[in-house]
């Protein structure tokens, strides 16, 4: 920090360089050097065309349903009307049978989500400067799809108890939820970067769930007010657009915790002189 003795000049050119140095832009520097937002828009839009088709495809075998289960959840869950609620339906509503499901779109769907999770295995790794997933670890991938799934899954069924049920039952079930989005996290962030040592972990984890929190809340004050201008506008194109905005927040939470506790870490290893 600068000195208040010191000239004008001085003063300023230290503060600048004090504010160069540190912690919050060291944590965009790196942003912006691992190019994260391009990657966000990536991944945000690779689990758009993977993760939701294998929830529809899910939904249908377990359930003997077509996507309107999964639309009933998401108008419920925002409180959707009229346009809105018509366009969701009109998404996520299929003609064909469970029977005719096409399993080459199944496998291209199973494809793709084995990819995005190569790809965030990638991401992490380049965040923490460990390495990725190696040739006899790809299986990992195979599991944390599963485990994305079932999250949804569960996390589901939570809220419809906490929608559903008493304050006390509210309660425990938004305790479940946030136990959930931790375990998840450290799941997910141990499956996709096996060598991440407990110092990164922990506090990632911890971080990603705050973030999954904040997203929960920005979504439920916003995305109702998205969905319907959007439906209005473009029908259910326009609910994909809401829709990706909300995986792409889910996805910047998903890379901005991980970057925080990396840069954290890295600078409290660093000298002294470094970190002033």
């Amino acid at each position: 920090m600068p000195d208040a003795s010191d000239p004008p000049q001085v003063g300023i050119a230290r503060l600048r360089e004090w504010a160069l140095e540190s912690y919050p832009a060291a944590v965009l520097r790196r942003f912006f050097d691992l190019e994260l937002l391009d990657r966000s828009f990536g991944l945000a839009a690779q689990a758009f065309v993977a993760l939701l088709p294998l929830l529809i495809v899910a939904v249908s075998l377990v359930l003997n349903s077509d996507g309107d289960v999964l639309a009933t959840q998401l108008t419920n869950r925002f409180g959707l009307s009229g346009a809105a609620d018509v366009a969701v339906h009109a998404l996520f509503q299929s003609d064909a049978a469970v029977r005719t499901i096409s399993w080459l779109a199944v496998a291209m769907s199973v494809l793709s989500a084995f990819s995005l999770a190569r790809r965030l295995s990638r991401t992490y790794a380049k965040i923490f400067g460990l390495p990725s997933l190696r040739r006899s670890q790809l299986w990992r991938g195979v599991v944390w799809i599963a485990v994305q799934i079932t999250l949804f899954s569960l996390a589901s069924e939570l809220r419809a108890v906490r929608r559903e049920s008493g304050v006390a039952l509210a309660v425990l079930a938004i305790l479940a939820i946030l136990l959930l989005w931790f375990a998840a996290d450290i799941a997910g962030l141990r499956l996709l970067v096996p060598t991440i040592p407990r110092r990164l972990l922990i506090p990632a984890a911890i971080l990603s769930g705050v973030g999954r929190t904040g997203v929960t809340v920005w979504a439920t004050l916003y995305m109702p007010r998205l969905l319907t201008e959007q439906a209005e506008q473009f029908g259910p194109i326009g609910v994909t657009f809401a829709l990706f905005t909300l995986i792409l927040a889910g996805v910047l939470v998903l890379l901005i915790a991980p970057l925080l506790v990396a840069v954290w870490v890295e600078r409290q290893a660093a000298p002294e002189s470094v970190r002033q």
